[in-house]
């Protein structure tokens, strides 16, 4: 077996390094070559057959995305060991270190880049069943994060081998051209703090009624609340584009947090009886009593005082709903029938009617309440 030995090492040693060392490495690099046709084959073909028996589809992904980067870092393995063995010299050997390193890194950022699509799906099933919404909108958007994360070390692992440039160079580097990038798009940028305010303080939500700077900018119901911008649908139909940064910044008014929606009348009424008047009071308050849409909790008509010769009554009751849709149709459903009972009434000299709508501020339900009382 000495014999053997010596024999190798004096016909087979190159550049100084021992014959038996290099057939070590290259028998390594070969057996490594072999569990990787083994690992791709067999390994993964038996885990095959056991996730196909599970009812998730997990299992089955990730073996999907592990087989490639992992039969590579097998190989990978092999090299380092073979380069270990063999014991190049100094500078070939630093040189081939770094290149197998690089090799490493890019393995596992290539695993990382191809689990982006399985981690985010099962991160966004997760945001669904939270209360909150701004994970909803950023979920989607991580997969991008992760993906372009995992490139950038790649790249910036190349360039500190090819181009000798550190780490911290490189970090000082990106960091200006980020901030180049930042003032070239700080419009982006501040569309996406402004969907980020949108949802943590919770201005609107889609299907809300919004106004925004008292309707200068926009006076209809929220469609979709994008990263970029925020879709309203205005009432002819049209769709009104709002940038969030735009939002952000406005004062924003949320019909559709209203604690009650409430509806005023005044009506103001000449030159009938006293018997006439009692009717239409009585007619007026059967009308809120028997409306499946008034709130019953409170509502009233009084006769409130006189003016010359008109009679000035005030109608005043709650809907149960906050939503517009449905609160305007209330509305049309009572004054249809106030306006039967006007006609049933021969009621012909309504001077004019106020409606004011406004939201029922805490407090001022039950103060209202107590008067009455």
């Amino acid at each position: 077996m000495q014999a053997v030995i010596e024999f190798i090492n004096k016909y087979f040693t190159i550049l100084n390094i021992p014959g038996t060392q290099l057939l070590l490495g290259i028998f390594i690099i070969i057996l490594s070559l072999l569990l990787r046709k083994v690992f791709s084959i067999w390994v993964l073909n038996y885990f095959k057959k056991l996730t196909a028996k599970t009812k998730t589809e997990l299992d089955d992904a990730l073996l999907e995305i592990l087989n490639p980067p992992l039969s590579y870092l097998i190989l990978l393995i092999g090299f380092e060991l073979a380069r270990i063995i063999i014991g190049f010299p100094a500078e070939f050997d630093a040189v081939l270190a770094k290149w197998i390193q690089l090799g490493f890194v890019a393995m596992v950022c290539w695993l990382i880049y191809r689990s982006a699509d399985v981690f985010t799906s099962f991160l966004e099933a997760a945001a669904k069943r939270t209360k909150t919404e701004l994970d909803d909108v950023l979920a989607p958007y991580l997969k991008k994060v992760i993906k372009v994360a995992a490139v950038v070390i790649v790249i910036m692992k190349a360039a500190e081998i090819l181009l000798g440039m550190s780490a911290a160079a490189l970090l000082g580097l990106l960091g200006g051209m980020g901030l180049t990038l930042g003032l070239v798009f700080k419009d982006i940028v501040a569309n996406w703090f402004g969907c980020a305010i949108i949802y943590i303080d919770n201005l609107f939500r889609e299907g809300d009624w919004v106004m925004l700077d008292d309707g200068k900018i926009v006076d209809a119901d929220v469609e979709e609340i994008g990263l970029r911008s925020t879709k309203f649908r205005n009432f002819d139909k049209t769709v009104s584009v709002v940038p969030n940064a735009t939002i952000a910044s406005a004062v924003v008014k949320n019909w559709s947090k209203m604690y009650k929606r409430r509806v005023k009348y005044n009506f103001n009424i000449d030159g009938i009886s006293v018997q006439k008047l009692k009717k239409i009071l009585t007619g007026l308050r059967e009308i809120l009593a028997n409306d499946e849409g008034v709130h019953q909790e409170f509502h009233m008509v009084n006769f409130r005082e006189m003016v010359g010769n008109t009679r000035v009554i005030r109608l005043y009751y709650f809907t149960k709903t906050t939503a517009w849709k449905e609160h305007e149709q209330i509305r049309e459903n009572v004054n249809i029938q106030i306006l039967k009972l006007f006609e049933k009434e021969a009621v012909d000299k309504l001077a004019y009617t106020i409606v004011d709508l406004s939201d029922d501020r805490p407090g001022e339900y039950e103060k209202m309440v107590k008067n009455q009382k």
